[in-house]
């Protein structure tokens, strides 16, 4: 399925009920902003929006951006005269880096529990199977 984009969708959507499509997109741009806020908080790692389905954070991304956020910390603690703002960086970063190890291991769990269903799944397929 091919995504559609958000000036597209603007601007069926002011045709079709004959508005400023500046007005319309201002709308949706909110919208999507709302959207990306909830995801960037990493409580869900999905947000089913009806009507548009589910936008969910990458895995990959999200590991990335781990490693940089690991990265700096490490550059930040080994800085020999430290100030106020760096340690203020590093709590900062401590606390970012515990959201993305949350969000990761809250994957991991879901990924397990998905398998764990298909295996169920599975056997009870050949459980069946056997008893007829």
């Amino acid at each position: 399925m091919r995504p559609i984009k958000r000036k597209q969708i603007s601007e069926k959507v002011a045709e079709k009920l004959k508005l400023s499509s500046e007005i319309v997109d201002e709308v949706i741009s909110c919208y999507f902003r709302a959207v990306q806020k909830k995801l960037s908080a990493l409580e869900h790692d999905r947000v089913y929006v009806d009507g548009l389905g589910t936008f969910y954070i990458k895995r990959r991304k999200l590991e990335q951006k781990l490693t940089k956020y690991k990265d700096a910390l490490a550059r930040y603690e080994a800085k020999s005269n430290p100030d106020m703002s760096d340690y203020s960086s590093i709590r900062d970063m401590k606390f970012e880096i515990q959201k993305f190890e949350k969000a990761i291991s809250k994957m991991d769990y879901e990924a397990e529990r998905k398998i764990v269903k298909q295996q169920d799944i599975k056997d009870y397929k050949t459980k069946k199977d056997e008893s007829n």
